[in-house]
Protein backbone atom coordinates (compact mmCIF):
# COMPACT_ATOMS: atom_id res chain seq x y z
CA UNK A 1 0.00 0.00 0.00
CA UNK A 2 1.57 3.26 -1.15
CA UNK A 3 1.21 6.22 1.19
CA UNK A 4 2.13 9.88 1.28
CA UNK A 5 2.14 12.09 4.33
CA UNK A 6 2.90 15.52 5.68
CA UNK A 7 5.01 16.24 8.69
CA UNK A 8 3.65 15.59 12.21
CA UNK A 9 1.94 12.33 11.17
CA UNK A 10 0.79 11.43 14.69
CA UNK A 11 -1.78 14.23 14.58
CA UNK A 12 -2.47 13.90 10.88
CA UNK A 13 -5.84 13.25 9.34
CA UNK A 14 -6.00 9.70 7.96
CA UNK A 15 -7.39 9.61 4.42
CA UNK A 16 -7.64 6.67 2.02
CA UNK A 17 -8.00 6.73 -1.76
CA UNK A 18 -9.90 3.63 -2.90
CA UNK A 19 -8.64 3.39 -6.45
CA UNK A 20 -7.88 0.19 -8.37
CA UNK A 21 -5.94 1.89 -11.17
CA UNK A 22 -3.90 4.36 -9.11
CA UNK A 23 -4.96 7.28 -11.30
CA UNK A 24 -6.90 9.12 -8.60
CA UNK A 25 -4.21 8.50 -5.98
CA UNK A 26 -1.55 10.06 -8.15
CA UNK A 27 -3.75 13.07 -8.93
CA UNK A 28 -4.91 13.69 -5.36
CA UNK A 29 -1.47 13.24 -3.76
CA UNK A 30 -0.05 16.00 -5.96
CA UNK A 31 -2.86 18.42 -5.13
CA UNK A 32 -3.27 18.15 -1.37
CA UNK A 33 -1.66 21.18 0.30
CA UNK A 34 1.33 20.20 2.39
CA UNK A 35 0.27 22.40 5.27
CA UNK A 36 -3.10 20.64 5.62
CA UNK A 37 -1.78 17.92 7.93
CA UNK A 38 -2.71 14.54 6.51
CA UNK A 39 -1.70 10.95 6.01
CA UNK A 40 -2.84 9.68 2.64
CA UNK A 41 -3.06 5.94 1.87
CA UNK A 42 -3.85 4.07 -1.31
CA UNK A 43 -6.08 1.00 -1.36
CA UNK A 44 -6.78 -0.86 -4.58
CA UNK A 45 -9.44 -3.20 -3.15
CA UNK A 46 -12.36 -2.80 -0.77
CA UNK A 47 -11.14 -5.65 1.44
CA UNK A 48 -8.05 -3.76 2.58
CA UNK A 49 -10.11 -0.67 3.34
CA UNK A 50 -12.60 -2.80 5.26
CA UNK A 51 -9.80 -3.92 7.61
CA UNK A 52 -8.77 -0.31 8.21
CA UNK A 53 -12.36 0.68 8.94
CA UNK A 54 -12.66 -2.15 11.45
CA UNK A 55 -9.64 -0.69 13.24
CA UNK A 56 -11.18 2.81 13.08
CA UNK A 57 -8.02 3.92 11.28
CA UNK A 58 -9.68 6.08 8.60
CA UNK A 59 -11.01 9.64 8.87
CA UNK A 60 -12.07 10.15 5.23
CA UNK A 61 -12.30 8.17 1.97
CA UNK A 62 -11.82 9.30 -1.62
CA UNK A 63 -13.68 6.78 -3.78
CA UNK A 64 -12.60 6.65 -7.43
CA UNK A 65 -15.68 5.78 -9.43
CA UNK A 66 -13.88 4.19 -12.38
CA UNK A 67 -16.29 1.39 -13.32
CA UNK A 68 -20.07 1.35 -13.74
CA UNK A 69 -22.35 3.64 -11.75
CA UNK A 70 -24.08 0.61 -10.22
CA UNK A 71 -20.71 -0.64 -8.88
CA UNK A 72 -20.00 2.81 -7.46
CA UNK A 73 -23.40 2.92 -5.77
CA UNK A 74 -22.86 -0.51 -4.20
CA UNK A 75 -19.45 0.57 -2.90
CA UNK A 76 -20.89 3.73 -1.32
CA UNK A 77 -23.63 1.66 0.35
CA UNK A 78 -21.08 -0.84 1.70
CA UNK A 79 -18.88 1.94 3.08
CA UNK A 80 -21.85 3.70 4.64
CA UNK A 81 -22.92 0.47 6.38
CA UNK A 82 -19.38 -0.19 7.62
CA UNK A 83 -18.87 3.35 8.91
CA UNK A 84 -22.09 5.41 9.11
CA UNK A 85 -20.33 8.70 9.94
CA UNK A 86 -17.34 8.36 7.59
CA UNK A 87 -17.02 11.20 5.03
CA UNK A 88 -16.96 9.76 1.47
CA UNK A 89 -15.87 11.96 -1.45
CA UNK A 90 -16.49 10.39 -4.85
CA UNK A 91 -14.15 11.35 -7.70
CA UNK A 92 -14.85 10.36 -11.31
CA UNK A 93 -14.39 11.33 -14.95
CA UNK A 94 -17.47 12.60 -16.72
CA UNK A 95 -19.94 12.27 -13.84
CA UNK A 96 -23.14 14.25 -14.28
CA UNK A 97 -24.73 16.28 -11.48
CA UNK A 98 -27.69 13.89 -11.52
CA UNK A 99 -25.39 10.91 -10.90
CA UNK A 100 -23.50 12.79 -8.19
CA UNK A 101 -26.70 13.79 -6.40
CA UNK A 102 -27.85 10.16 -6.51
CA UNK A 103 -24.63 9.10 -4.79
CA UNK A 104 -25.13 11.82 -2.17
CA UNK A 105 -28.65 10.59 -1.56
CA UNK A 106 -27.32 7.14 -0.58
CA UNK A 107 -24.51 8.40 1.64
CA UNK A 108 -21.69 10.13 -0.27
CA UNK A 109 -20.60 13.44 1.24
CA UNK A 110 -19.65 15.07 -2.06
CA UNK A 111 -18.58 14.30 -5.63
CA UNK A 112 -15.80 15.87 -7.71
CA UNK A 113 -14.79 15.64 -11.39
CA UNK A 114 -11.37 13.96 -11.45
CA UNK A 115 -10.25 15.67 -14.65
CA UNK A 116 -10.99 19.13 -13.21
CA UNK A 117 -9.47 18.64 -9.76
CA UNK A 118 -7.40 21.57 -8.58
CA UNK A 119 -5.70 22.44 -5.31
CA UNK A 120 -8.25 25.17 -4.37
CA UNK A 121 -11.19 22.89 -5.24
CA UNK A 122 -9.97 19.92 -3.24
CA UNK A 123 -8.97 22.09 -0.29
CA UNK A 124 -12.36 23.83 -0.26
CA UNK A 125 -14.20 20.49 -0.52
CA UNK A 126 -12.19 18.92 2.31
CA UNK A 127 -12.80 21.94 4.53
CA UNK A 128 -16.56 21.83 3.86
CA UNK A 129 -16.94 18.06 4.31
CA UNK A 130 -14.87 17.94 7.49
CA UNK A 131 -16.78 20.86 9.00
CA UNK A 132 -20.12 19.34 8.01
CA UNK A 133 -19.24 15.94 9.46
CA UNK A 134 -18.01 17.55 12.66
CA UNK A 135 -21.30 19.42 13.04
CA UNK A 136 -23.22 16.20 12.34
CA UNK A 137 -21.32 14.37 15.09
CA UNK A 138 -21.92 17.21 17.52
CA UNK A 139 -25.63 17.32 16.75
CA UNK A 140 -25.86 13.55 17.05
CA UNK A 141 -24.34 13.88 20.51
CA UNK A 142 -27.03 16.46 21.32
CA UNK A 143 -29.72 13.96 20.47
CA UNK A 144 -28.41 11.45 22.97
CA UNK A 145 -26.96 13.52 25.81
CA UNK A 146 -28.35 16.06 28.25
CA UNK A 147 -26.65 19.41 27.57
CA UNK A 148 -26.28 20.42 31.22
CA UNK A 149 -24.94 17.22 32.77
CA UNK A 150 -23.44 15.54 29.65
CA UNK A 151 -25.04 12.20 30.59
CA UNK A 152 -27.73 10.35 28.63
CA UNK A 153 -30.95 12.27 28.10
CA UNK A 154 -34.52 11.03 28.49
CA UNK A 155 -34.99 10.02 24.87
CA UNK A 156 -31.75 8.04 24.77
CA UNK A 157 -32.49 6.32 28.09
CA UNK A 158 -36.03 5.37 27.07
CA UNK A 159 -34.75 3.77 23.90
CA UNK A 160 -31.97 1.91 25.69
CA UNK A 161 -34.38 0.67 28.36
CA UNK A 162 -36.95 -0.54 25.84
CA UNK A 163 -34.23 -2.25 23.80
CA UNK A 164 -33.05 -3.99 26.95
CA UNK A 165 -36.58 -5.11 27.79
CA UNK A 166 -36.91 -6.58 24.30
CA UNK A 167 -33.64 -8.52 24.59
CA UNK A 168 -32.77 -11.80 26.36
CA UNK A 169 -30.88 -9.74 28.96
CA UNK A 170 -34.19 -8.80 30.60
CA UNK A 171 -34.15 -12.22 32.29
CA UNK A 172 -31.40 -10.91 34.57
CA UNK A 173 -32.75 -9.18 37.70
CA UNK A 174 -32.48 -5.39 37.51
CA UNK A 175 -33.91 -2.39 39.30
CA UNK A 176 -34.79 1.07 38.06
CA UNK A 177 -34.29 3.96 40.47
CA UNK A 178 -35.69 7.44 39.88
CA UNK A 179 -34.14 10.22 41.96
CA UNK A 180 -35.12 13.86 42.37
CA UNK A 181 -34.80 16.78 44.77
CA UNK A 182 -37.47 17.34 47.42
CA UNK A 183 -39.00 20.80 46.99
CA UNK A 184 -36.97 21.69 43.90
CA UNK A 185 -39.50 24.33 42.78
CA UNK A 186 -38.95 26.24 46.03
CA UNK A 187 -35.17 25.81 45.78
CA UNK A 188 -35.21 27.05 42.19
CA UNK A 189 -37.33 30.02 43.28
CA UNK A 190 -34.78 30.97 45.95
CA UNK A 191 -31.61 30.46 43.90
CA UNK A 192 -32.86 31.42 40.43
CA UNK A 193 -32.45 29.35 37.24
CA UNK A 194 -28.64 29.40 37.26
CA UNK A 195 -28.56 28.30 40.87
CA UNK A 196 -31.04 25.53 40.20
CA UNK A 197 -28.94 24.33 37.27
CA UNK A 198 -25.81 24.41 39.44
CA UNK A 199 -27.43 22.21 42.10
CA UNK A 200 -28.70 19.75 39.47
CA UNK A 201 -25.21 19.58 37.94
CA UNK A 202 -23.60 18.89 41.33
CA UNK A 203 -26.22 16.22 42.03
CA UNK A 204 -25.42 14.62 38.68
CA UNK A 205 -21.71 14.54 39.46
CA UNK A 206 -22.34 12.82 42.78
CA UNK A 207 -24.46 10.19 41.06
CA UNK A 208 -21.79 9.65 38.41
CA UNK A 209 -19.17 9.16 41.11
CA UNK A 210 -21.33 6.44 42.67
CA UNK A 211 -22.03 4.69 39.36
CA UNK A 212 -20.88 1.08 39.02
CA UNK A 213 -19.52 -0.19 35.65
CA UNK A 214 -22.68 -2.19 34.92
CA UNK A 215 -25.08 0.66 35.80
CA UNK A 216 -26.68 3.30 33.57
CA UNK A 217 -27.56 6.87 34.50
CA UNK A 218 -29.67 9.46 32.68
CA UNK A 219 -31.32 12.82 33.33
CA UNK A 220 -35.00 12.40 32.47
CA UNK A 221 -36.49 15.61 33.91
CA UNK A 222 -35.58 19.04 35.30
CA UNK A 223 -34.18 17.60 38.53
CA UNK A 224 -35.05 13.94 37.92
CA UNK A 225 -32.54 11.18 37.21
CA UNK A 226 -32.99 7.51 36.36
CA UNK A 227 -30.47 4.81 37.28
CA UNK A 228 -30.61 1.20 36.11
CA UNK A 229 -28.71 -1.14 38.42
CA UNK A 230 -27.84 -4.85 38.46
CA UNK A 231 -26.40 -6.95 41.30
CA UNK A 232 -23.04 -8.61 40.80
CA UNK A 233 -22.19 -12.27 41.24
CA UNK A 234 -25.76 -13.52 41.48
CA UNK A 235 -26.58 -11.43 44.58
CA UNK A 236 -30.29 -11.19 45.46
CA UNK A 237 -31.77 -8.13 43.75
CA UNK A 238 -33.88 -6.89 46.69
CA UNK A 239 -31.22 -6.54 49.41
CA UNK A 240 -28.72 -5.32 46.83
CA UNK A 241 -31.09 -2.57 45.64
CA UNK A 242 -31.90 -1.48 49.19
CA UNK A 243 -28.20 -1.21 49.96
CA UNK A 244 -27.53 0.81 46.80
CA UNK A 245 -30.46 3.17 47.49
CA UNK A 246 -29.19 3.78 51.03
CA UNK A 247 -25.67 4.41 49.70
CA UNK A 248 -26.97 6.94 47.19
CA UNK A 249 -29.02 8.81 49.79
CA UNK A 250 -25.96 9.01 52.03
CA UNK A 251 -23.93 10.42 49.15
CA UNK A 252 -26.59 12.97 48.18
CA UNK A 253 -27.43 14.23 51.69
CA UNK A 254 -24.44 16.58 52.39
CA UNK A 255 -25.05 20.26 51.51
CA UNK A 256 -24.23 21.69 48.08
CA UNK A 257 -21.92 24.68 47.88
CA UNK A 258 -23.22 27.48 45.66
CA UNK A 259 -22.19 31.16 45.60
CA UNK A 260 -20.20 30.70 48.78
CA UNK A 261 -23.12 29.26 50.74
CA UNK A 262 -24.18 25.74 51.71
CA UNK A 263 -27.57 24.68 50.33
CA UNK A 264 -29.46 21.61 51.49
CA UNK A 265 -31.14 19.65 48.70
CA UNK A 266 -32.54 16.42 50.09
CA UNK A 267 -33.47 13.74 47.58
CA UNK A 268 -36.04 10.95 47.38
CA UNK A 269 -35.67 7.68 45.48
CA UNK A 270 -38.32 5.42 43.97
CA UNK A 271 -37.57 1.82 42.99
CA UNK A 272 -39.25 -0.50 40.47
CA UNK A 273 -38.01 -3.99 39.60
CA UNK A 274 -37.32 -5.04 36.02
CA UNK A 275 -39.21 -6.83 34.54
CA UNK A 276 -41.36 -7.66 37.58
CA UNK A 277 -43.06 -4.27 37.61
CA UNK A 278 -43.48 -3.83 33.88
CA UNK A 279 -42.61 -5.00 30.39
CA UNK A 280 -42.42 -1.48 28.91
CA UNK A 281 -40.06 1.35 29.71
CA UNK A 282 -42.87 3.88 30.31
CA UNK A 283 -44.57 1.58 32.83
CA UNK A 284 -41.40 0.88 34.77
CA UNK A 285 -40.38 4.55 34.96
CA UNK A 286 -43.91 5.57 35.95
CA UNK A 287 -44.00 2.97 38.72
CA UNK A 288 -40.59 3.98 40.02
CA UNK A 289 -41.90 7.57 40.07
CA UNK A 290 -44.99 6.50 42.04
CA UNK A 291 -42.68 4.87 44.56
CA UNK A 292 -40.66 8.10 44.76
CA UNK A 293 -43.82 10.10 45.49
CA UNK A 294 -44.54 7.65 48.30
CA UNK A 295 -41.06 8.27 49.70
CA UNK A 296 -41.67 12.03 49.62
CA UNK A 297 -45.00 11.71 51.40
CA UNK A 298 -43.48 9.50 54.08
CA UNK A 299 -40.86 12.01 55.24
CA UNK A 300 -38.65 12.81 52.29
CA UNK A 301 -34.96 12.09 51.98
CA UNK A 302 -35.76 8.38 51.76
CA UNK A 303 -36.50 5.60 49.28
CA UNK A 304 -39.55 3.43 48.63
CA UNK A 305 -40.24 0.31 46.57
CA UNK A 306 -43.20 0.17 44.20
CA UNK A 307 -46.14 -2.03 45.13
CA UNK A 308 -49.49 -2.52 43.40
CA UNK A 309 -51.40 -0.59 46.05
CA UNK A 310 -49.68 2.60 44.92
CA UNK A 311 -51.12 2.36 41.42
CA UNK A 312 -54.57 1.44 42.71
CA UNK A 313 -54.50 4.39 45.09
CA UNK A 314 -53.37 6.80 42.41
CA UNK A 315 -55.93 5.63 39.85
CA UNK A 316 -58.84 5.81 42.30
CA UNK A 317 -57.97 9.05 44.11
CA UNK A 318 -59.27 12.31 42.62
CA UNK A 319 -56.64 14.99 42.14
CA UNK A 320 -57.36 18.13 44.13
CA UNK A 321 -55.12 20.18 41.88
CA UNK A 322 -56.76 18.77 38.77
CA UNK A 323 -60.13 19.92 40.08
CA UNK A 324 -58.66 23.30 40.94
CA UNK A 325 -57.21 23.65 37.44
CA UNK A 326 -60.61 22.94 35.94
CA UNK A 327 -62.08 25.65 38.17
CA UNK A 328 -59.21 28.01 37.30
CA UNK A 329 -59.93 27.62 33.60
CA UNK A 330 -63.61 28.46 34.08
CA UNK A 331 -62.86 31.32 36.51
CA UNK A 332 -60.20 32.86 34.23
CA UNK A 333 -57.44 32.49 36.84
CA UNK A 334 -54.76 31.79 34.24
CA UNK A 335 -52.80 34.66 32.73
CA UNK A 336 -50.02 35.13 30.22
CA UNK A 337 -46.69 36.79 30.89
CA UNK A 338 -44.54 37.96 27.99
CA UNK A 339 -40.77 37.64 27.66
CA UNK A 340 -39.41 40.01 25.00
CA UNK A 341 -37.32 38.80 22.08
CA UNK A 342 -34.56 41.17 21.06
CA UNK A 343 -33.11 41.36 17.55
CA UNK A 344 -29.32 41.44 17.84
CA UNK A 345 -28.66 43.47 14.69
CA UNK A 346 -30.84 46.37 15.82
CA UNK A 347 -31.15 45.83 19.57
CA UNK A 348 -34.91 46.35 19.29
CA UNK A 349 -37.76 44.25 20.66
CA UNK A 350 -39.40 42.46 17.75
CA UNK A 351 -41.66 40.00 19.54
CA UNK A 352 -42.14 37.92 22.65
CA UNK A 353 -42.87 34.46 23.99
CA UNK A 354 -46.15 34.07 25.87
CA UNK A 355 -45.74 32.08 29.10
CA UNK A 356 -48.63 30.86 31.23
CA UNK A 357 -49.08 31.62 34.96
CA UNK A 358 -51.78 30.62 37.42
CA UNK A 359 -53.07 33.41 39.67
CA UNK A 360 -54.47 31.19 42.42
CA UNK A 361 -56.87 33.05 44.75
CA UNK A 362 -55.23 31.55 47.87
CA UNK A 363 -51.76 30.35 46.82
CA UNK A 364 -50.83 33.37 44.74
CA UNK A 365 -48.75 33.14 41.57
CA UNK A 366 -48.08 29.51 40.60
CA UNK A 367 -45.31 28.80 38.09
CA UNK A 368 -45.96 26.39 35.19
CA UNK A 369 -43.65 23.61 36.38
CA UNK A 370 -45.95 23.14 39.39
CA UNK A 371 -49.12 22.41 37.38
CA UNK A 372 -48.35 21.81 33.70
CA UNK A 373 -47.11 18.19 34.15
CA UNK A 374 -50.46 17.30 35.74
CA UNK A 375 -52.30 19.20 33.01
CA UNK A 376 -50.41 17.14 30.42
CA UNK A 377 -51.21 13.89 32.21
CA UNK A 378 -54.88 14.68 32.74
CA UNK A 379 -55.50 16.12 29.28
CA UNK A 380 -56.47 19.55 30.64
CA UNK A 381 -53.53 20.96 28.71
CA UNK A 382 -55.69 20.82 25.58
CA UNK A 383 -58.32 23.39 26.71
CA UNK A 384 -55.62 25.36 28.57
CA UNK A 385 -53.63 25.48 25.34
CA UNK A 386 -56.62 26.79 23.39
CA UNK A 387 -57.16 29.42 26.09
CA UNK A 388 -53.52 30.49 25.67
CA UNK A 389 -53.94 30.89 21.89
CA UNK A 390 -57.13 32.90 22.43
CA UNK A 391 -55.57 35.13 25.10
CA UNK A 392 -52.33 35.70 23.17
CA UNK A 393 -54.37 36.54 20.08
CA UNK A 394 -56.29 39.26 21.94
CA UNK A 395 -53.02 40.76 23.26
CA UNK A 396 -51.45 40.53 19.83
CA UNK A 397 -54.28 42.46 18.18
CA UNK A 398 -54.15 45.19 20.85
CA UNK A 399 -50.48 45.71 20.15
CA UNK A 400 -50.93 45.64 16.37
CA UNK A 401 -53.76 48.18 16.60
CA UNK A 402 -51.38 50.57 18.37
CA UNK A 403 -48.56 49.88 15.92
CA UNK A 404 -46.37 48.58 18.72
CA UNK A 405 -45.64 45.03 17.59
CA UNK A 406 -43.40 44.51 14.57
CA UNK A 407 -42.58 40.84 15.11
CA UNK A 408 -44.42 37.78 16.42
CA UNK A 409 -45.91 36.49 19.66
CA UNK A 410 -44.89 32.88 20.28
CA UNK A 411 -47.35 30.49 21.94
CA UNK A 412 -46.42 26.99 23.06
CA UNK A 413 -48.26 23.97 21.68
CA UNK A 414 -48.02 20.82 23.79
CA UNK A 415 -47.50 17.39 22.23
CA UNK A 416 -50.78 16.38 23.92
CA UNK A 417 -52.64 18.98 21.87
CA UNK A 418 -51.63 17.16 18.70
CA UNK A 419 -53.63 14.16 19.91
CA UNK A 420 -56.74 16.30 19.49
CA UNK A 421 -58.10 15.60 16.02
CA UNK A 422 -59.75 19.04 16.06
CA UNK A 423 -56.53 20.95 16.74
CA UNK A 424 -56.27 22.73 13.38
CA UNK A 425 -60.02 23.32 13.12
CA UNK A 426 -60.26 24.73 16.67
CA UNK A 427 -57.31 27.10 16.22
CA UNK A 428 -58.71 28.21 12.86
CA UNK A 429 -62.03 29.01 14.54
CA UNK A 430 -60.27 31.02 17.30
CA UNK A 431 -58.34 33.00 14.69
CA UNK A 432 -61.48 33.78 12.70
CA UNK A 433 -63.52 34.74 15.77
CA UNK A 434 -60.84 37.09 17.14
CA UNK A 435 -59.70 38.24 13.67
CA UNK A 436 -56.13 37.49 14.69
CA UNK A 437 -53.40 38.63 12.30
CA UNK A 438 -51.69 35.28 11.71
CA UNK A 439 -48.56 36.98 10.33
CA UNK A 440 -47.80 38.01 13.92
CA UNK A 441 -48.59 34.61 15.49
CA UNK A 442 -46.05 31.87 16.04
CA UNK A 443 -46.46 28.41 17.58
CA UNK A 444 -43.56 26.92 19.48
CA UNK A 445 -43.20 23.14 19.28
CA UNK A 446 -40.91 20.77 21.14
CA UNK A 447 -38.92 18.06 19.38
CA UNK A 448 -40.91 15.31 21.07
CA UNK A 449 -44.13 16.70 19.54
CA UNK A 450 -42.69 16.15 16.07
CA UNK A 451 -41.96 12.45 16.54
CA UNK A 452 -45.09 11.34 18.43
CA UNK A 453 -47.22 10.99 15.30
CA UNK A 454 -45.33 12.39 12.35
CA UNK A 455 -48.12 12.12 9.79
CA UNK A 456 -50.80 13.77 11.96
CA UNK A 457 -48.42 16.45 13.29
CA UNK A 458 -47.25 17.26 9.80
CA UNK A 459 -50.83 17.60 8.52
CA UNK A 460 -51.76 19.95 11.41
CA UNK A 461 -48.67 22.11 10.94
CA UNK A 462 -49.21 22.42 7.21
CA UNK A 463 -52.87 23.40 7.69
CA UNK A 464 -51.97 26.08 10.21
CA UNK A 465 -49.01 27.29 8.19
CA UNK A 466 -51.37 27.77 5.23
CA UNK A 467 -53.16 30.35 7.41
CA UNK A 468 -49.91 32.32 7.70
CA UNK A 469 -48.82 31.06 11.13
CA UNK A 470 -45.08 30.58 11.64
CA UNK A 471 -43.54 27.72 13.66
CA UNK A 472 -40.45 27.53 15.84
CA UNK A 473 -38.76 24.48 17.34
CA UNK A 474 -38.26 25.03 21.06
CA UNK A 475 -35.41 23.64 23.24
CA UNK A 476 -33.53 22.57 20.13
CA UNK A 477 -30.91 19.90 20.79
CA UNK A 478 -32.33 18.54 24.03
CA UNK A 479 -34.37 15.78 22.41
CA UNK A 480 -34.30 13.78 19.21
CA UNK A 481 -33.99 16.13 16.26
CA UNK A 482 -34.94 14.71 12.89
CA UNK A 483 -33.16 16.73 10.23
CA UNK A 484 -35.41 15.19 7.59
CA UNK A 485 -38.43 16.59 9.43
CA UNK A 486 -36.76 19.97 9.77
CA UNK A 487 -36.49 20.11 6.00
CA UNK A 488 -39.99 18.75 5.34
CA UNK A 489 -41.95 20.86 7.82
CA UNK A 490 -42.46 24.64 7.68
CA UNK A 491 -40.30 25.31 10.74
CA UNK A 492 -39.10 28.90 10.48
CA UNK A 493 -37.02 29.23 13.63
CA UNK A 494 -34.81 27.10 15.90
CA UNK A 495 -34.61 28.07 19.57
CA UNK A 496 -31.38 27.14 21.33
CA UNK A 497 -32.08 25.79 24.81
CA UNK A 498 -30.75 27.90 27.68
CA UNK A 499 -28.73 24.94 29.02
CA UNK A 500 -26.34 25.46 26.09
CA UNK A 501 -26.22 29.22 26.58
CA UNK A 502 -25.38 29.37 30.29
CA UNK A 503 -21.68 28.50 29.83
CA UNK A 504 -21.24 29.34 26.15
CA UNK A 505 -18.62 32.01 26.88
CA UNK A 506 -16.42 29.76 29.04
CA UNK A 507 -17.08 26.15 27.95
CA UNK A 508 -15.53 25.20 24.58
CA UNK A 509 -17.98 22.29 24.11
CA UNK A 510 -21.03 24.50 24.62
CA UNK A 511 -19.52 27.15 22.37
CA UNK A 512 -18.94 24.64 19.57
CA UNK A 513 -22.46 23.23 19.93
CA UNK A 514 -24.06 26.67 19.75
CA UNK A 515 -21.97 27.57 16.70
CA UNK A 516 -23.02 24.30 15.06
CA UNK A 517 -26.72 24.96 15.70
CA UNK A 518 -26.48 28.51 14.34
CA UNK A 519 -24.66 27.27 11.22
CA UNK A 520 -27.15 24.43 10.75
CA UNK A 521 -30.13 26.77 11.06
CA UNK A 522 -28.72 29.29 8.61
CA UNK A 523 -27.77 26.54 6.16
CA UNK A 524 -31.41 25.42 6.31
CA UNK A 525 -32.49 29.07 5.87
CA UNK A 526 -34.02 29.26 9.35
CA UNK A 527 -33.68 31.95 12.01
CA UNK A 528 -32.12 31.30 15.42
CA UNK A 529 -33.30 32.48 18.85
CA UNK A 530 -31.14 31.90 21.93
CA UNK A 531 -33.02 31.41 25.20
CA UNK A 532 -31.82 32.16 28.72
CA UNK A 533 -29.36 34.96 27.92
CA UNK A 534 -28.33 36.39 31.29
CA UNK A 535 -24.87 37.97 30.89
CA UNK A 536 -23.05 40.37 28.61
CA UNK A 537 -20.49 37.66 27.81
CA UNK A 538 -23.21 35.34 26.50
CA UNK A 539 -24.71 38.15 24.46
CA UNK A 540 -21.35 39.11 22.93
CA UNK A 541 -20.69 35.50 21.92
CA UNK A 542 -24.08 35.12 20.26
CA UNK A 543 -23.75 38.42 18.44
CA UNK A 544 -20.27 37.52 17.20
CA UNK A 545 -21.52 34.21 15.78
CA UNK A 546 -24.55 35.48 13.93
CA UNK A 547 -27.45 34.55 16.23
CA UNK A 548 -30.57 36.40 15.08
CA UNK A 549 -32.56 36.98 18.29
CA UNK A 550 -32.23 36.43 22.04
CA UNK A 551 -34.49 36.34 25.04
CA UNK A 552 -33.56 36.11 28.71
CA UNK A 553 -33.11 37.93 31.98
CA UNK A 554 -30.29 40.09 30.61
CA UNK A 555 -33.03 42.10 28.89
CA UNK A 556 -36.18 41.18 30.77
CA UNK A 557 -37.88 38.48 32.79
CA UNK A 558 -41.38 37.47 31.65
CA UNK A 559 -43.69 40.34 32.57
CA UNK A 560 -47.46 41.02 32.61
CA UNK A 561 -49.03 42.31 29.42
CA UNK A 562 -49.33 45.89 30.64
CA UNK A 563 -45.60 46.08 31.39
CA UNK A 564 -44.74 44.54 28.04
CA UNK A 565 -47.00 47.03 26.32
CA UNK A 566 -45.18 49.91 28.04
CA UNK A 567 -41.81 48.38 27.18
CA UNK A 568 -42.78 48.37 23.50
CA UNK A 569 -43.79 52.01 23.76
CA UNK A 570 -40.40 52.81 25.21
CA UNK A 571 -38.95 50.43 22.61
CA UNK A 572 -36.02 49.66 24.87
CA UNK A 573 -35.16 46.32 26.53
CA UNK A 574 -34.85 46.58 30.30
CA UNK A 575 -32.12 45.05 32.43
CA UNK A 576 -33.68 42.70 34.99
CA UNK A 577 -32.46 40.60 37.88
CA UNK A 578 -33.00 36.81 37.72
CA UNK A 579 -36.24 35.46 39.13
CA UNK A 580 -37.63 31.91 39.38
CA UNK A 581 -37.50 29.50 36.48
CA UNK A 582 -39.84 30.55 33.71
CA UNK A 583 -39.89 27.45 31.55
CA UNK A 584 -42.87 27.47 29.23
CA UNK A 585 -45.17 24.51 29.44
CA UNK A 586 -44.01 21.60 27.34
CA UNK A 587 -43.48 17.84 27.62
CA UNK A 588 -40.10 18.30 29.29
Amino acid sequence: MYSAQTQNPDNAMRMVVLDSSGTAMQRISTLLPSFEGYRLHHQRQLGGLRRLLNMAAVDLVFLHCEHSMSTCRRTVEILRNLAPELPIIVVADGMSDQQGELLQAIGASDYLPLEQLSRPLIKRTLSYVIRHEKQSRQLKRLRHHDPLTRISNRTSFYRALNALLDSPAKQSPMALLTIDIDGFTRLNHNLGPRGGDAIVLMLSKRLQQALQPSEQLARIGTDEFAMLIQPRGGENIYPYTKTRAAQLLSLLTPPYRYNGHDTMAHCSIGVAMVPEHGERGDDIIRRASLARFKAKKTHGCSYALFDESLETHISNAPSAMEAEMFTALRANQFTLYYQPRVELNSGRIIGAEALIRWLHPKKGLIMPDAFIPLAEESGLIVPIGYWAVHSAGISLMKLRAQGLLQGRIGVNLSFRQFKDEQLAATITRIIEQQQIDTCALEFELTESALIKDERHVRACIEQLNALGIAFSLDDFGTGYSSFALLQKLPIHTLKIDRSFISNVHCNPDDAEIVRAIINLAHNLEKAVIAEGVETREQLDFLQAHGCDQVQGYYFSRPIPFEEFEQMLRDNQPTLAQPTPSDAAYSDS
